[in-house]
C-alpha cells in the first residue's frame, strides 16, 4: 500500500503538470511522444520501402505503421510504470543485500572495521528502503501520466500534422486515400488511450 502512495502522487503530479501547472514540463513531455511518433514513422517509411521491395502490400505496410505510431506513447507510459513497480518491488531485496553484506563483514574483516562496515550497510538498507519511492518511483509515475496528459488531449484536437499523421495514414491504407474523418479519429484515440489505461491499471492495482 505505501508503495502504491509514490505511484498514485506521481500520476497526480504529471497530470497537473500536464494540464499547465509547469508548462515547460508539459512541452517537453509533448516533445517527447512527438519524438516516439517521429521515430515510428521514419522506421514505418524505411519498412515501406523495404516491405515493397520484397512485394509485401504497401497498404498492409501503412496501417500497421499508423498502429504502432499510435500505440507507441502509451507503450512508453506502461513502461515507465513497470519499471516504478520493479523497483519498489526490488527496494526490500536490494536492502536484505546490504544487511547481509553488513554481516558478511564480520567473517572477513576484523571487529572495528566490520562494524564500521556493518553501520554504513545498514545506512545504504535504509536509504534503498526509505527512498525508492520518492526517488525513482514517483517521477517516473509523473512521467508516464505527463505522457498521457499532453498526447491524448492532442489526439482529441488534431490541431498539428503529427497529431492527425496516424489517423491519415491509417485512412489512406484502409481507403486508398488521404482523409481524418470523425468516426476514424474517435478509433485512432480508443488504440491510443489502451495502453495508458493498463498503465493506470498498474498504478491503481
Amino acid at each position: 500500500m505505501k508503495g502504491k502512495v509514490w505511484l498514485i502522487l506521481g500520476a497526480l503530479g504529471g497530470i497537473a503538470i500536464g494540464l499547465g501547472k509547469l508548462p515547460y514540463l508539459a512541452g517537453a513531455a509533448g516533445s517527447l511522444a512527438d519524438t516516439a511518433q517521429r521515430s515510428v514513422g521514419t522506421g514505418g517509411l524505411t519498412l515501406i520501402h523495404d516491405a515493397a521491395a520484397h512485394g509485401a502490400p504497401r497498404r498492409l505496410v501503412d496501417a500497421l505503421t499508423a498502429v504502432i505510431g499510435v500505440l507507441v506513447p502509451g507503450l512508453t507510459a506502461m513502461l515507465l510504470v513497470l519499471a516504478a513497480r520493479l523497483g519498489l518491488s526490488l527496494r526490500f531485496a536490494i536492502s536484505a543485500i546490504f544487511v547481509v553484506l553488513g554481516g558478511v563483514a564480520f567473517v572477513y574483516l576484523p571487529h572495528g572495521k566490520a562494524a564500521g562496515v556493518a553501520v554504513l550497510a545498514l545506512a545504504a538498507a535504509g536509504v534503498a528502503a526509505v527512498a525508492t519511492g520518492p526517488l525513482v518511483a514517483t517521477p517516473l509515475a509523473a512521467l508516464a501520466a505527463l505522457i498521457a496528459t499532453t498526447y491524448l488531449p492532442r489526439l482529441v484536437a488534431g490541431g498539428t500534422k503529427l497529431a492527425v499523421a496516424p489517423t491519415s495514414l491509417l485512412h489512406e491504407a484502409l481507403f486508398s486515400g488521404p482523409g481524418t474523418p470523425v468516426g476514424l479519429r474517435v478509433v485512432v484515440l480508443v488504440v491510443a488511450a489502451l495502453p495508458f489505461a493498463a498503465a493506470a491499471r498498474l498504478v491503481l492495482n
